[in-house]
């Protein structure tokens, strides 16, 4: 029998026959089936527990999982990337969820920021062509300045959402890089709050 382990030392596979090659990351050694759950080889012996090790980078030592001080970064790396992916799927759904983004179709949605060029140049001089505002207000049988008047509002309140919760999200990502432990890493917690409305 040969048991591949990955290049941190954990089992992975066994194979009844030698194979031609194993591919990169992985080492294999022969021996026999194992008979517990879970293996780590230092790429001479095998130890066997039925522990399931804590993460990828821990050791086997007398039974024992423990994390080597040389992996230690990696293992606060790996917490830090997934803490980043939660802030990015966080922020992007407070800004689905505010700008009522359910409510609206994809192809409607690709729109926005066509609409959003012609209130804007509208805005800036009101003899600017603005046909895509135009063939929608004729659609709905409302003034195009009824419409424009109100996509630009949309515009610049979409725009004031997605400034303030980029700059919150690019505050907690910061403190998410600076963290040294990972009791600092968990104690960022990710929350979002909308801007404060503005006053005429």
């Amino acid at each position: 029998m040969y048991l591949i382990f990955n290049k941190n030392g954990h089992w992975e596979t066994t194979i009844p026959e030698r194979p031609q090659s194993v591919a990169e990351g992985y080492f294999m050694l022969e021996g026999e089936s194992l008979k517990q759950t879970y293996a780590y080889s230092d790429g001479r012996q095998i130890w066997q527990t039925d522990i399931a090790p804590p993460s990828q980078y821990h050791r086997l030592e007398d039974g024992q999982w423990i994390l080597p001080k040389d992996r230690q970064p990696h293992l606060l790396a790996d917490a830090k990337a997934a803490k980043l992916h939660r802030l990015n799927e966080a922020a992007q759904a407070f800004i689905h969820n505010a700008a009522g983004l359910d409510n609206v179709p994809d192809f409607e949605f690709a729109s926005w920021s066509i609409q959003a060029a012609e209130a804007k140049a509208w805005a800036a001089e009101p003899s600017a062509p603005t046909p895509v505002l135009d063939q929608i207000a004729a659609s709905r049988g409302i003034p195009a300045a009824t419409l424009k008047a109100a996509a630009l509002r949309k515009t610049l309140a979409y725009e004031r959402l997605s400034a303030h919760i980029a700059g919150q999200r690019q505050a907690l990502q910061s403190k998410i890089a600076a963290a040294e432990t990972q009791t600092a890493l968990d104690a960022i917690e990710i929350t979002f709050t909308a801007p404060e409305a503005e006053v005429d």
